[in-house]
């Protein structure tokens, strides 16, 4: 074999493999649902000080897997999948879907903006809430990439923030 056309063959195997391991190789669906504002709300490192993501990543690298509860050993599978799609320190919105199920959505920075601009008390205030339409990618675990902002609307309603029954107002 000739070393050009090795060479070539290593070139088009490289494209290959690059181009089924992207996330583009997934498939896009739109989805519509409402901007939630959660109680609790981590979903990666994003804005977070050094010292918390030190401990997280020590935590994660020591855990022994064995003596983990099924709730931990999903959140290590989410780490693990952020960490594979480089989605550790992206900004996330949760979305409440219209079947009443919550997910994160990874962003990048410039679709972010299209969002963050939206405060939660403001919203409360004026009884009103944001409809978001967004073409994603599903990453699985309750996750998916925001490959792009369709719409990002103030309307008439409720806007949705975590549990009722979380409420401090509601055991006085």
């Amino acid at each position: 074999m000739s070393l050009r056309l090795l060479q070539m063959l290593l070139i088009i195997g490289s494209l290959i493999y690059l181009t089924n391991c992207s996330q583009d190789s997934r498939p896009t669906k739109r989805i519509e649902g409402d901007l939630y504002f959660s109680f609790f709300r981590i979903g990666n490192f994003y804005n977070q000080p050094d010292s918390v993501i030190q401990k997280v990543k020590l935590y994660i690298d020591t855990a022994n897997r064995k003596l983990l509860d099924s709730s931990d050993l999903l959140d290590l599978a989410r780490y693990d999948l952020l960490k594979k799609e480089n989605l550790l320190f992206r900004p996330f919105i949760d979305l409440r879907l219209d079947n009443d199920s919550i997910i994160k959505v990874y962003l990048t920075n410039g679709e972010y903006e299209k969002i963050k601009i939206f405060k939660r008390q403001d919203l409360l205030d004026s009884k009103k809430k944001v409809r978001l339409i967004l073409d994603v990618q599903n990453l699985g675990l309750g996750m998916a990439l925001a490959t792009k902002v369709i719409s990002a609307d103030k309307i008439d309603g409720q806007t949705s923030r975590f549990d009722k029954k979380l409420l401090i107002e509601d055991y006085r």
